[in-house]
Parts: C-alpha cells; structure tokens; sequence
C-alpha cells in the first residue's frame, strides 16, 4: 500500500470500530508521516455519517445543536484565540477596506459572521444542507455547493479558512490545489487539524479525535508542509493547542491548574490535538 498524499509506503499502526460497526486500520506513512485510514470510504458513505444528527447530538462524533447560540460563543472564542496566534490583527489592518473571505466547510457560518461583522466581503460554503439553512436564517452569506465544482468566476480572495474540516476529505490533496488557485496575490489560508502529536500517541485508539471513518486523514506539521508545497503553497506558521484535558463545567481548581499546565505545553512544544498553520504562496 502506498500514501495517497505522497506515494511512500504505508504502515499498520492501529485498528479501531468506526461509527459504522467496521473494522478500519489506521495506517502510518514512512515518508511524510500522515496516517491514512484504510479502507477510504466513499463519498456516499461520508455523506451518510454527516445527516443532521452529526450536528444536534453531542457525541465524540458530533456536536450538540451546532446552530445554537452557546456553540457560537464557543466557536468564535477559538477563532479569536486561533487569529491573535496567527497575528492576524496585524495584518489585517495592513489590507484595504475591500478585503474577502471564503470559508471553506463553514457548517452554519459562526465564523463567517465574525468575518463579516468586521467589514469583510465574507463567503461561506458547505455541502451540510441544514446547517447552510440554519446560518441563511440568521442572516449570514453562505452558500450550499460541492466546493471543487463550485464556478468562482474571476473571484479571488485575501483570506481562506478551513477550520477542522481537511481530515473530514479523502480529497484533501485536491483541496489544498483548488484554495491555491482562489488566493489573491498576497493573501494566506488558515487551517486548523488534527494532530498526531504526543497526546493521540499516547492515547492510541483512545484518542478523543481518532474518530473513523469521519476522519480519514491525520496530520501533523511535517505531513501538513509536505502537502503544502507539493501543492505549491509554503507553510509560514505552525502551533497547537489542546492537551487531553477536555473543558469541563463545574471543574474542581485542581483539574482546572492541571489543564492549565498541559495546555501550555501542549502549545510550547506542537504537541496538541490541534495543529493550525498559515499557509501562503510559494
């Protein structure tokens, strides 16, 4: 068996039950280092594991009403914490009043609507065709479209953002290609992902993100620049956060100083569950 991210040669490195009562292996890569699930499921069977429940009920799986008001709270905390770590601020301020965003796999478009309250020209796109309602009800400029078909026109945009979405996509390779084309001169892809970092391998098949087969590929900074550059991008920025310690409410001061110390270290040393990368043209 070969990668299908880099053609190296693939190694057994775990198996696990996926949400459809199959046994799938978790292969590792010798050459980049991405794990890669095999069996890959097919776009049918992907499609039928992110029905509406994936977004209503809270599992290790899914979310709890994604639409809600406190999963909004939630997501746009991460984002501001994810951009000040990526000195957007900064930059941000060095563009024009007509600066453009398209984010890529924006479930009910949280984040899209933070963009466009800051005076973003603002575009979300996703193929969940309940939540793409839900974020239209509230008002936000999505748009419900397989992403690699989708006609962008002449459209090109100074900001891409793909938030935990790339191990959800057996054609993450073809992703990466077609954001590269839409990116003005000058303007950078955010993306966060899993991270196979010292928390997933210490974990193993407990993992908290080892979720198969929603997650088929991932990552870590060496497999993420490998595809970066092969796709004709440069990876520019790297962190991580998240330690094993899940948030908790009501948790005792002794699990909070706990997560508090590994949560740090995690980040220090690019070991957490989460990798975030900036990515520019090469």
């Amino acid at each position: 068996m070969i990668c299908v991210l880099c053609q190296g040669p693939l190694q057994p490195h775990l198996k696990k039950a996926g949400a459809d009562k199959k046994m799938y292996s978790v292969m590792r890569c010798a050459k980049c280092s991405v794990w890669q699930i095999d069996p890959l499921p097919s776009e049918g069977e992907l499609a039928a594991l992110y029905q509406s429940e994936y977004f209503k009920v809270r599992s290790d799986r899914g979310y709890a009403d994604y639409a809600s008001e406190k999963i909004y709270r939630s997501v746009v905390a991460t984002l501001e914490k994810n951009l000040r770590d990526l000195h957007f601020p900064a930059w941000e301020n060095s563009l024009g009043e007509n600066k453009s965003l398209l984010e890529v796999g924006c479930a009910a478009g949280h984040a899209v609507a933070w963009f466009a309250q800051r005076g973003w020209h603002a575009l979300g796109m996703d193929i969940a065709h309940e939540m793409i309602e839900a974020g239209k009800k509230a008002g936000r400029p999505l748009v419900e479209a397989d992403f690699l078909q989708h006609d962008f026109g002449a459209a090109r945009f100074d900001l891409i953002t793909h938030w935990a979405t790339l191990e959800h996509l057996p054609q993450a390779e073809a992703f990466l290609r077609r954001m590269r084309t839409l990116l003005a001169e000058g303007g950078k892809i955010y993306l966060s992902t899993c991270n196979t970092g010292y928390f997933a391998r210490r974990y193993g098949t407990a993992w908290r993100y080892l979720n198969v087969p929603e997650h088929v590929f991932y990552f870590n900074r060496k497999s993420l620049r490998m595809l970066a550059e092969k796709c004709g991008l440069k990876l520019v920025r790297a962190f991580s956060y998240g330690s094993g310690f899940t948030t908790r409410e009501n948790a005792s001061w002794w699990y909070r100083a706990q997560k508090h110390v590994a949560d740090r270290l995690a980040r220090f040393f690019l070991t957490g569950d989460m990798i975030v990368i900036e990515l520019q043209h090469l």
